[in-house]
């Protein structure tokens, strides 16, 4: 999918992520994805990248605190949008939009163009929200 909207300014005040949030980043993760990746017989279906692996990348994700508790994430990869996850608990309560917005925001400031995420047809409500937020689909994919 590609972003087709208009400019966005987020109020949302993110901290990238550290090794102190790996465990809690490693539940939501793997609690998001199990259910798509189950269904779609993608194997390991509990995938989260290593600790070491996700430090390397940790300028790249950024993180959603709620009183100290770690809500959800969104990573932004060159000019891809990718891994907006939300705890099941927070969950349809607009942090998936407000964290897409944060990102379309921090790469519009960038300069960063085009922006594109990638969505499984599975995902329907996902496809929903990005398509409600200014993204179209562009190119679709059989793997």
């Amino acid at each position: 999918m590609e972003y087709r909207g208009r400019s966005i300014v987020s109020p949302l005040r993110l901290r990238n992520y550290s090794a102190f949030d790996y465990e809690e980043y490693k539940r939501i993760y793997e609690e998001c994805f199990r259910d798509m990746r189950t269904a779609l017989q993608r194997f390991p279906v509990d995938c989260c990248d290593s600790k070491e692996e996700l430090e390397h990348k940790k300028d790249k994700i950024y993180i959603l605190e709620i009183d100290g508790k770690l809500v959800g994430s969104v990573a932004i990869y060159d000019n891809e949008i990718d891994d907006l996850i939300v705890g099941k608990s927070y969950q349809r309560a607009g942090y998936g939009e407000a964290l897409l917005q944060f990102a379309i925001s921090h790469m519009q400031s960038n300069n960063i163009s085009p922006i594109v995420l990638h969505v499984a047809d599975w995902n329907q409500g996902a496809i929903k929200m990005y398509i409600k937020n200014g993204f179209a689909i562009v190119k679709t994919e059989e793997t």
